[in-house]
């Protein structure tokens, strides 16, 4: 829109929209291009390059996504491209939706969404990527098939809502939000309820047909594996609390409250419950849970740019100081993250966890001492935050040698140890040093060598002829006692891992 549009008086930040929006993106694409890829992003880059129906932490949207853009390029910037798209999509979806009504107003609430310290910092790619943006379709269509009745529209917004399923589990809670706000606000619509439904169904039916034929890895990973009985810890609920004035910036949040009695007349007017619905539901049940459960950050990500909608009754002075509030949090987050990917890693030389700091911020350091051995030597780490990242930059397969823990076991589909009985291993430590007592049960022969790497005498060991047998009795029966002691609520179905590790191996 031109600014010629706008009414005389209109504030900088609503005349200047375009170069406003146009830094953003030059911030968040030079976020993406410096910063190293994460264990996460590693991780899931590892779905990519092995596509399937599922995966063993979630459903396989986001490596499907991944899929196609390693087809294209391996370069951060590819693989961080939907998260930049994604994470400014609320901004714009605000500003198509309400700049005919009111252009500064939709200007200014656009900027708040871009600047909101969760969205803009959303460059990297995750679960909740795909999420995000499935789940805004899925809650914008179900919003204007209430508006017109029409049942294409309903059951668009549940084929939207299933592809949000197939991204992270959290969009059951949307689900849920939508079909209470029907059920409770427009119950003459029920019919649409039932054909959003309709179109969840295909989603749910090809993610279950995965985890049966796949050791139920989605169910025994998020419902029986990562949870215990950890009691209630209050401390939680208080952080789940500050997350939120952290999320929304106390300056808005501040507004909202004091010009509270404005924003019920224009929500009703405009038909914006449904929108509200979908984001407060979800925060409750969070808020419910906290004082059992830590909730993280990321989790929210899907659910708040609902609840700026109603920032939209609120007065021009108002968004105006809450944009420029913003605006100032958001380039506080960018110079952070600018230094922490520009700094040279050596400066935290002195710190305690400084191997740490060299594995994530300086990867590509590790990569080259790993890419010294032969590509006939398999690679190892104890950790799938740490395989990941070094297979990525390594450009070679890097598996997980342990028990690990109950996340991200994707190894578990790929690796099989059966195959590598009497070859060379090669052991990368966690962080610089290797316990030869934790690798000698397990191979013919255990040399550990030193490389120099950022002022580190980093330790590599090298394992010759691999012993299947002593791995199987000390570590895979572990494993499978852990983590595949399958519920038996859960119907029987197939388990590749149960099957190649439930009776030992001999050469």
């Amino acid at each position: 829109m031109s600014a010629d549009r706008l009414p005389p008086g209109a504030p900088w930040l609503a005349r200047h929209y375009g170069a406003a929006l146009l830094t953003a993106l030059a911030a968040k694409i030079l976020i993406a291009w410096t910063l190293p890829i994460t264990g996460d992003e590693a991780y899931f880059l590892i779905w990519g390059q092995n596509p399937d129906l599922g995966y063993y932490d979630h459903p396989p949207m986001v490596g499907w996504w991944l899929s196609l853009v390693l087809a294209i390029s391996d370069h951060p910037l590819a693989i961080r491209s939907l998260g930049i798209a994604v994470s400014m999509a609320p901004a714009l979806l605000i500003l198509a939706l309400w700049h005919r009504q009111d252009p500064v107003r939709a200007r200014l609430v656009s900027l708040i969404a871009l600047f909101m310290p969760l969205l803009f910092i959303a460059v990297l790619t995750a679960t909740d990527t795909p999420l995000l943006l499935f789940g805004l379709l899925a809650t914008g269509l179900t919003w204007h098939a209430l508006r017109t009745g029409r049942p294409g529209w309903f059951l668009l917004a549940g084929i939207a809502l299933g592809l949000a399923f197939l991204s992270k589990y959290f969009a059951v809670l949307l689900g849920i939000a939508l079909g209470l706000h029907i059920l409770l606000f427009a119950p003459r619509h029920w019919r649409g309820l039932l054909l959003i439904i309709l179109g969840v169904v295909p989603a749910v039916a090809l993610n279950l047909y995965w985890n049966w034929d796949n050791c139920w890895y989605n169910v025994m990973f998020n419902i029986v594996n990562r949870h215990g009985g950890d009691g209630i810890d209050l401390t939680n609920l208080l952080a789940y609390a500050a997350m939120l004035v952290y999320v929304f910036t106390p300056w808005l949040l501040w507004f909202i409250a004091r010009e509270f009695r404005v924003l019920g007349p224009g929500i009703r007017e405009h038909r914006f419950g449904v929108f509200l619905s979908a984001g407060l539901i979800p925060l409750a049940v969070f808020a419910l849970l906290a004082p059992f459960k830590s909730i993280g950050l990321h989790w929210l990500a899907v659910f708040v740019p609902f609840l700026l909608l109603p920032a939209l009754f609120l007065s021009t002075r108002a968004l105006n100081v809450s944009a420029w509030l913003s605006a100032l949090l958001a380039g506080v987050h960018a110079v952070v993250l600018l230094m922490i990917a520009l700094m040279p890693v050596e400066w935290l030389e002195n710190h305690d966890r400084y191997a740490d700091a060299v594995y994530y911020l300086a990867p590509e350091s590790v990569a080259a001492a790993v890419n010294e051995y032969e590509p006939d030597w398999h690679v190892f780490t104890r950790s799938y935050s740490r395989s990941a990242v070094l297979a990525y930059y390594a450009g070679r397969d890097v598996g997980v040698f342990g028990s690990g823990s109950h996340y991200g076991r994707q190894d578990d589909l790929l690796t099989d140890f059966r195959a590598l009985d009497g070859a060379n291993l090669l052991y990368v430590a966690t962080r610089g040093e290797v316990d030869p007592d934790d690798l000698e049960p397990f191979f013919d022969e255990v040399v550990v060598r030193r490389q120099a790497i950022r002022g580190i005498d980093w330790e590599i060991a090298e394992g010759h002829g691999f012993r299947y047998d002593a791995y199987h009795e000390q570590v895979l029966s572990e494993v499978l006692a852990d983590y595949y002691a399958i519920p038996a609520w859960l119907p029987e179905g197939r388990c590749d891992f149960t099957d190649r590790y439930s009776t030992s191996y001999s050469r």
